[in-house]
């Protein structure tokens, strides 16, 4: 029975590895590091009232893979807006996940992060937004840039200063997008998403496809943009990889060689010096260790599959 357990996760794990996850932000910085120019950030358009920068962790969420990993970010009602580039994806379902504390909203409502046609400046998809209503919030979904901007909302259910899972996704073709709140991660629900597919009238060029995720802080009037706290950014192409192994792509055949003896980790085709990462096949990093004369010693992990990352390159092994 044992055996038959291993060789099912073995091959969950090839299955999730296979599936695209393109981007997993943890804000995995020092406090105050700009955003711009780290992490691949870049600024979009030329405005640098409130720059982003990291701030330090306050927010969790039980059970989501980058829950307490690194800093977070702290979102104003106006200023600086950055962009993230990720292989531009042209068929299929695109899907982000983040952790949202929103601190104040505006009854008019505005949204704070969205997918971006790739390198576009103005072409949004799947635009994210919240707004007051009475003492509670709603969370808003707008699929595409141009005509009138016509959000749909949850129900007005939700309150200020606590943390959200939302989770947003896109027919890449159509750009219809809908959005889900704290739903179950260990399937993708079947009901329970807000769909909105009458808000914009622009889909994704077809040679273009969506290639970018933008962080936005919008307008400054007290009845449109929030303010708000946000970590643990992904995007991928399933929902299996949005919450089962993150951070890692198809290894690389051959880049590295990894084996297990005893309590260390041999490292073969890699430079002493070199950062070796072990991650559990949920994404979270137990390990991080500089080699030395071609190994490591590994922590007192216990039994099962792991992910060994050098630079780009990773590989499974098994304690």
């Amino acid at each position: 029975m044992k055996k038959i357990t291993l060789l099912l996760s073995f091959i969950a794990c090839v299955g999730f590895m296979q599936a695209q996850f393109l981007v997993n932000e943890n804000f995995d910085y020092a406090v105050t590091t700009p955003m711009v120019g780290t992490g691949d950030w870049a600024i979009v358009g030329t405005s640098t009232t409130n720059p982003l920068t990291v701030t330090a962790s306050t927010i969790t969420y039980a059970g989501y893979p980058s829950s307490g990993i690194g800093q977070e970010l702290s979102v104003a009602n106006t200023g600086q807006d950055i962009t993230k580039a990720f292989t531009a994806q042209l068929t299929g379902t695109l899907y982000f996940s983040v952790l949202a504390k929103i601190t104040a909203a505006g009854s008019v409502g505005d949204y704070f992060i969205h997918f971006v046609e790739t390198g576009s400046t103005s072409a949004f998809f799947s635009r994210l937004y919240v707004k007051l209503d009475g003492a509670k919030i709603a969370f808003g979904i707008l699929n595409a840039s141009g005509g009138t901007y016509s959000p749909t909302y949850t129900a007005s259910s939700y309150d200020l200063n606590t943390t959200y899972l939302l989770v947003v996704k896109v027919d890449v073709a159509t750009a219809a997008s809908s959005i889900i709140v704290n739903p179950v991660m260990t399937a993708e629900p079947t009901a329970g998403w807000v769909v909105n597919t009458t808000g914009g009238t622009s889909v994704p060029a077809a040679a273009k496809g969506i290639g970018g995720i933008n962080i936005r802080q919008g307008s400054s009037s007290a009845d449109t943009a929030p303010t708000l706290l946000l970590d643990g950014i992904h995007v991928a192409t399933s929902w299996n990889a949005l919450f089962g192994i993150t951070g890692f792509s198809t290894p690389s055949a051959n880049a590295f060689s990894a084996t297990v003896v005893g309590k260390k980790l041999l490292v073969k085709n890699v430079a002493n010096g070199s950062t070796v990462e072990i991650f559990s096949t949920l994404g979270a990093k137990v390990q991080s260790s500089e080699l030395v004369n071609g190994s490591i010693e590994m922590n007192n992990l216990t039994k099962g599959l792991y992910i060994v990352r050098v630079g780009k390159n990773t590989q499974k092994i098994m304690l």
